[in-house]
C-alpha cells in the first residue's frame, strides 16, 4: 500500500512538473513576488481597518495601500479553509472533507483521507513550476503522519512550520490536545527542540524575513506562505502587551459585541440599521460571572488582543525588510483569516486526548500569569461572541459568523487598482487562482492529458483592476461541516445549522438586508429556498460531501450553559 501510494505522490509530481514546464509565463523580470499571510481564527473585524479597538497600525496601512473585501467567504474551520487556499477547490474534493475528527461511514471516503491527496496540485507545486522559489513558515495542518504529506513534499523548497493544528506559542511546545505531541519540522526534518526564547509570531516571521531575503546568483521571485497560529489558541502573548490591553475588556463580551458593531458601521462595512446580534441562549451574561470570573476574562481577552497586537508588530518588520530589499513595490501581498473566532476551551481539547486531569493541573492560570509561559487559557463562547459582531455565531458554524473573513490585498506597483472597497461575494477557494493569474502560471490540470483536478475558484485579477462585479451574483457556492451546511447565490443563502444554532430546518436570508441572518424568510420565499436548496444537493453530488451519520463536534448541542472559562486554576 505504500509502494503505491509513493508511486501516486511520484506521479502527481511528475505531472506538475512537466505540465507546467510547458505553461507560457511572464518573463522573470515582470513576474510580481507573492506573499500570502493567514492569522488563525482572527475574527472579522479584529483589524483597525475593519473597526477594531486593537492597535494594528502596520495591517491599518497595507488596508490603505490595498483593495479591501468585504464579503470574502472561508470555511467554518482551521484545515479545510487551508484545504481550498493550498488547491483552488472546495475541501471535500483536496482531502479535508471534514476538520480533526470524523464519523465512521466517513473514513476512506475520497477527500476525507486527513492530508491533501494526490488528485489536487498545491499553490507551490504549480509556483514552483512557474520558476518561483517557495517557502513557507507557521501552521501546516494539513497532514503529519507521513512525510510525503508535508510541505517539503508539496511543493515548498523551503518550510519550517508545525505540522499540528496549534501547540503552545512557547518554547515549552507544550501540546493542544494531552497525548498528541506538537511536531514541527525544518525543511522536513521533525525539530528536536525549539530554539531558545521562543515565540511563535516573532520566529514565524524571522523565517520568513530569511527566505524572502534576495538569494545570491538567483532572479527568481519568491511564493511566500506565511501562517501564524495566532491568535488561536492556547492564547499566549509577550506580558508587555497583555499589560497594553489588561483594562480595556473589563466591560465584558455584550460591550465588546456593541463596540465592534460601531466599529463596523464606521468603516462602512455594515449599515448604520444593522442591530447586535441577540446572545445565544448557551452563552452566558457577563452579568452572570462572579468578580474573579471577570477577572479572568478580561485577563484572557487581553491576552488576545495582544496576540494581534504582536502579529502586526511582526509584520512591520517584514514589510520594512522588503523595503530595504527593494521587493515590496513588486509583491503581492495578501492577508486573511482562517475562520471566525473560536468558541472552544481547552477542556473541550482536552476531550480529545488522553491524560486529561494530569495535562489540566500541569498549568499555572493563576492571574498573573495567564496568557505566560506554563498557562494554558481560552476565550470561550463569551468572547467569540463578541468578536463575531454582528453576525452569527462564530468558528465551526457555516452562518457568517464562522465563514465571513477579512481581506486585504495588496498589488504590485505595476498594477492600479480601480476599487478601495470590493463588496462581491468571493470564496477563499478565488485565492490559488488570482495567484496564478499574477504570476501568468498556468494549471497543469488545463493540459488534456492531466489526471489532477482542476481548480474551482475565479480569479479576483478582474475585480482588483476593474471593479467590474457582472457575473459574481450568479456565481454560486457551497458548504459543509459536522453536517451543517449553506448554499449562497448573490444576495441570497440558504443555512442549515441544528439546535439549538439553527432551528433544526433549511432557512433562507437575504445578506444584503440581513447581514446578521436575524430574519428568516423562508416562508416568505419558499421557491428561492427550495432552488437553493437543489444547488447545495448538486454541490453535494459534484463535490462527494459524505454527511456524518451522526451529530459531531461543533454539531452536538451543549448540554448546559457554557461556561466561560472551565480551565482549572
Amino acid at each position: 500500500m505504500k509502494f503505491l501510494q509513493a508511486l501516486c505522490y511520484l506521479s502527481a509530481a511528475l505531472s506538475i512538473v512537466l505540465l507546467t514546464a510547458c505553461a507560457e509565463p511572464k518573463s522573470v523580470d515582470t513576474k510580481p513576488n507573492v506573499l500570502l499571510i493567514v492569522v488563525d481564527d482572527a475574527g472579522y473585524s479584529d483589524f483597525g481597518a475593519y473597526g477594531s479597538e486593537i492597535d494594528t497600525p502596520t495591517i491599518d496601512a497595507l488596508a490603505n495601500d490595498s483593495v479591501v473585501f468585504s464579503q470574502f467567504h472561508v470555511t467554518p474551520s482551521c484545515s479545510t479553509t487551508r484545504g481550498s487556499l493550498l488547491t483552488g477547490m472546495d475541501p471535500h474534493r483536496t482531502g479535508k472533507g471534514t476538520h480533526a475528527v470524523g464519523t465512521e461511514n466517513q473514513l476512506d471516503k475520497p477527500g476525507y483521507e486527513g492530508y491533501l491527496n494526490d488528485r489536487v496540485a498545491t499553490i507551490a507545486e504549480v509556483m514552483k513550476g512557474a520558476g518561483y522559489r517557495t517557502a513557507m513558515t507557521g501552521k501546516w495542518h494539513m497532514g503529519n503522519k507521513d512525510k510525503a504529506t508535508w510541505p517539503i513534499s508539496r511543493g515548498f523548497d523551503k518550510s519550517y512550520v508545525l505540522l499540528n493544528g496549534g501547540a503552545s506559542h512557547w518554547q515549552d511546545n507544550l501540546p493542544l490536545v494531552p497525548g498528541k505531541p506538537s511536531l514541527y519540522s525544518d525543511n522536513g526534518e521533525l525539530v528536536k527542540k525549539l530554539p531558545e526564547g521562543f515565540y511563535s509570531t516573532t520566529n514565524y516571521t524571522d523565517k520568513m524575513i530569511e527566505f524572502v531575503s534576495k538569494e545570491d546568483g538567483s532572479d527568481k521571485p519568491f511564493f511566500g506562505y506565511l501562517a501564524y497560529t495566532a491568535p488561536h489558541n492556547p492564547l499566549h502573548a509577550p506580558e508587555e502587551l497583555i499589560e497594553k490591553y489588561e483594562d480595556l475588556y473589563q466591560g465584558g463580551w455584550d460591550q465588546l459585541q456593541k463596540t465592534r458593531l460601531q466599529g463596523l458601521k464606521a468603516k462602512g462595512f455594515i449599515a448604520d440599521d444593522v442591530a447586535m446580534q441577540q446572545r445565544p441562549e448557551f452563552i452566558m451574561a457577563w452579568s452572570e460571572l462572579s468578580t474573579d470570573e471577570k477577572a479572568n476574562a478580561a485577563r484572557d481577552m487581553a491576552v488576545y488582543a495582544a496576540m494581534v497586537d504582536a502579529v502586526d508588530q511582526s509584520l512591520t518588520r517584514l514589510f520594512t525588510h522588503l523595503k530595504q530589499q527593494g521587493l515590496y513595490d513588486n509583491t503581492l501581498i495578501i492577508l486573511m483569516s482562517d475562520n471566525g473566532p473560536s468558541k472552544t476551551t481547552m477542556a473541550d481539547y482536552v476531550k480529545l486526548g488522553t491524560g486529561g486531569d494530569a495535562f489540566i493541573k500541569s498549568f499555572n492560570n493563576q492571574f498573573q500569569n495567564r496568557g505566560l509561559p506554563g498557562s494554558s487559557v481560552d476565550l470561550g463562547p463569551g468572547w467569540a461572541y463578541g468578536l463575531a459582531a454582528p453576525f452569527k455565531m462564530m468558528k465551526g458554524y457555516p452562518s457568517q459568523g464562522g465563514i465571513l473573513s477579512p481581506l486585504i490585498v495588496k498589488l504590485p506597483k505595476s498594477y492600479k487598482p480601480k476599487a478601495e472597497k470590493v463588496k462581491a461575494v468571493t470564496h477563499v477557494m478565488d485565492i490559488m487562482p488570482t495567484i496564478l493569474d499574477f504570476a501568468g502560471a498556468d494549471h497543469p490540470a488545463n493540459v488534456a492529458s492531466s489526471e489532477l483536478l482542476k481548480m474551482q475558484g475565479e480569479s479576483l485579477l478582474p475585480l482588483l483592476t476593474t471593479n467590474d462585479v457582472s457575473g459574481w451574483q450568479q456565481r454560486g457556492f457551497g458548504g459543509e461541516l459536522f453536517g451543517m451546511r449553506y448554499y449562497r447565490l448573490g444576495d441570497w443563502k440558504a443555512l442549515y445549522m441544528p439546535v439549538p444554532y439553527g432551528n433544526g430546518d433549511w432557512q433562507l436570508y437575504n445578506i444584503a438586508n440581513d447581514p446578521a441572518e436575524s430574519n428568516n424568510v423562508s416562508t416568505e420565499f419558499p421557491e428561492k429556498l427550495r432552488s437553493l436548496i437543489a444547488s447545495w444537493e448538486q454541490y453535494a453530488e459534484i463535490n462527494g460531501v459524505v454527511e456524518p451519520n451522526r451529530p459531531i463536534a461543533y454539531a452536538v448541542p451543549p448540554k448546559k450553559k457554557a461556561d466561560t472559562h472551565n480551565m482549572p486554576e
